[in-house]
């Protein structure tokens, strides 16, 4: 519809607004990155996108200024659009100067629809009691799509609705300028996670080890989190007061990566340390410029509310009631994104990860596309699909129940599209014959192209050294204690897994599952060995951390452990006699 590329981010968008996700994996598999140590602008973003463009040739490929407008079906198949052509632009900054365009409606047929314009098209406005009273004291209501610049709330009084990373982001930065502000929520945030911690963007620390865990084990995940943000080393003791904050509010709220959806931003602690703003309950009603809120308080002489609500699950273009119900809860579709019933039309991108980043996801779901279009690969059975949708409703039911329609497991999710594609890497096969490449896919932060190295498009000489090139969070103790624990769980997962003890959401996640049977395999023989001749010392030894990260492993899913100021666990592999190495920081 714009002019540019860029999608929302070519005409949303706030000043100073940044993406949450970093560089460090936040890039298409065939475009790596250098610098993976930044959280980009929406303007370089924006950038990327168009040299990605540029540097595949595919430029000429868009038509731009043509908004869909209608999608009809039609009876002998394939979709009749009938575009509109106009300058559609907002006047974004990115825009630039802009060319006469010549407008005209018209209708165009395709055998094949793809629909990718996201969900941040209709804003989610709650109807509150009381609003018009509001406006005409000369209160300012609007949703954060109309957000632009903090500056223009300077001296106000302001609350904020919403606590997810568009509202703590708003927070953040209206509590900068404004008089007061109050964050409104209504449930609570979901897991806070910084942008930079120690140093480093915060998912720098993201690696196939931690999500690999079994999501069951989400109790450890919140307690361990919290230890980490609670003694953070490197921050000013301000910054530190924040992270403290950050960690009581996702125990409070049972809040973690494995069981909703992560909150990329400490805009509302930092505002509430920094700047001096509150938290408050559920808008109740509007009185004139005073709100009333759920829990019974009252904040009077508001001057704007900004409604930071999210957006309806809504594909504008699509005006047929019955085809619209079809793709309003992509989990009861293929891979979130196709009907079992219509393999013509894709939705992509309606799969927003708890964690890493939205873009892999699309691009996975944009080659599974290719493969069926270009006739490359069938389009699965229906059998085949009911299962594989059962088996994704079962798992998020069990661990992201309080997630939305749209969430996703990433590495369930795309480890899943990576084997449909026939890029999954074999983390067993490699590691027998590239053993340096298995450690930085497993120990290093995430890397895209982790599914470029074999199966269509595959390049695999360019993904190899992306993948040696993956930077490492490098405080030395830190990072070791948390890898290597989680390494022995993996392994002790490793070992259920072959006895078949504990039920399978106590299994590994992904890919990495098979290298940790694997693992578990050669130590189950070094026991047997040692025992046939009779090395029984080493046995102990070999069988000990097995027996330690057993009791872990059923430990780590009560929520009892958030009670425990020091989680047992945890003090025993942060202390001395876990790792000898003392030292803060050493580059590794």
């Amino acid at each position: 519809m714009m002019p540019v590329l860029g999608g929302v981010f070519a005409h949303y968008g706030w000043k100073d607004g940044r993406l949450t996700s970093s560089s460090v994996f936040t890039w298409f598999s065939d475009f790596p990155m250098k610098d993976r140590q930044k959280h980009l602008t929406w303007e370089e973003w924006v950038d990327y996108l168009n040299r990605y463009a540029v540097h595949f040739g595919i430029i000429d490929q868009f038509r731009f200024n043509c908004k869909v407008v209608d999608v009809k079906q039609c009876s002998e198949g394939g979709y009749d659009l009938t575009i509109h052509k106009r300058n559609w632009s907002n006047g974004h900054s990115s825009h630039g100067s802009q060319e006469k365009v010549e407008e005209e409606i018209f209708t165009t047929y395709y055998d094949y629809l793809v629909i990718g314009s996201g969900l941040h098209h209709t804003p989610n406005l709650p109807k509150w009691s009381g609003v018009d009273s509001f406006r005409s004291c000369g209160g300012t209501l609007l949703h954060s799509s109309k957000f632009r610049d903090a500056a223009e709330f300077k001296g106000k009084n302001v609350v904020v609705v919403g606590a997810g990373e568009s509202g703590s982001d708003i927070t953040y930065h209206i509590s900068n300028v404004a008089k007061k502000t109050y964050s409104s929520m209504r449930s609570g945030t979901g897991v806070l996670f910084p942008d930079k911690a120690n140093g480093y963007t915060a998912d720098i620390r993201d690696n196939r080890i931690v999500w690999s865990f079994p999501r069951a084990l989400w109790p450890l995940v919140v307690a361990s989190q919290a230890k980490f943000f609670r003694t953070v080393n490197y921050e000013p003791a301000q910054r530190a007061k924040v992270f403290k904050m950050a960690a009581d509010m996702n125990v409070k709220n049972r809040a973690s990566g494995f069981n909703i959806n992560s909150c990329k931003s400490f805009g509302i602690p930092e505002a509430i340390i920094y700047n001096n703003a509150e938290i408050k309950s559920n808008i109740s009603h509007f009185s004139g410029k005073s709100i009333h809120f759920t829990d019974g308080s009252v904040v009077d002489e508001v001057d704007a509310v900004i409604a930071a609500t999210g957006y309806q699950m809504d594909i504008n273009a699509i005006k047929d009631k019955d085809l619209k119900e079809k793709f309003s809860n992509p989990r009861l579709l293929w891979k979130n994104m196709m009907a079992i019933d219509q393999t013509d039309l894709f939705i992509v991108g309606f799969t927003r990860p708890q964690n890493i980043n939205l873009v892999t996801c699309c691009e996975l779901q944009a080659r599974t596309i290719a493969l069926i279009v270009s006739g490359q690969k069938s389009v699965p059975s229906e059998e085949e699909m009911k299962s594989d949708i059962l088996k994704h409703i079962e798992h998020m039911q069990r661990t992201f129940s309080r997630g939305s329609k749209t969430l996703v497991d990433f590495h369930y999710y795309a480890d899943g599209l990576a084997q449909w594609i026939g890029c999954a890497p074999d983390f067993v096969s490699t590691l027998l014959t590239d053993p340096m490449m298995v450690i930085n896919m497993v120990f290093a932060p995430f890397c895209p192209c982790q599914y470029r190295l074999v199966g269509p498009g595959a390049t695999p000489s360019l993904a190899r050294d992306a993948i040696m090139a993956s930077p490492y969070y490098q405080h030395h103790r830190e990072r070791l204690a948390r890898d290597m624990s989680g390494f022995f769980l993996l392994l002790t997962t490793g070992v259920w897994s072959l006895f078949g003890i504990g039920e399978k959401h106590m299994r590994p996640v992904g890919l990495a599952g098979k290298l940790f049977e694997f693992f578990a395999a050669l130590w189950l023989g070094l026991i047997i060995v040692s025992i046939y001749f009779q090395q029984f010392p080493v046995s102990l030894l070999l069988l000990f951390p097995i027996l330690v990260f057993s009791k872990a492993l059923r430990s780590g899913t009560s929520e009892k452990m958030l009670e425990e100021s020091e989680p047992l666990l945890l003090k025993f592999v942060q202390s001395k006699y876990f790792l000898f190495n003392r030292s803060k920081a050493k580059i590794i």
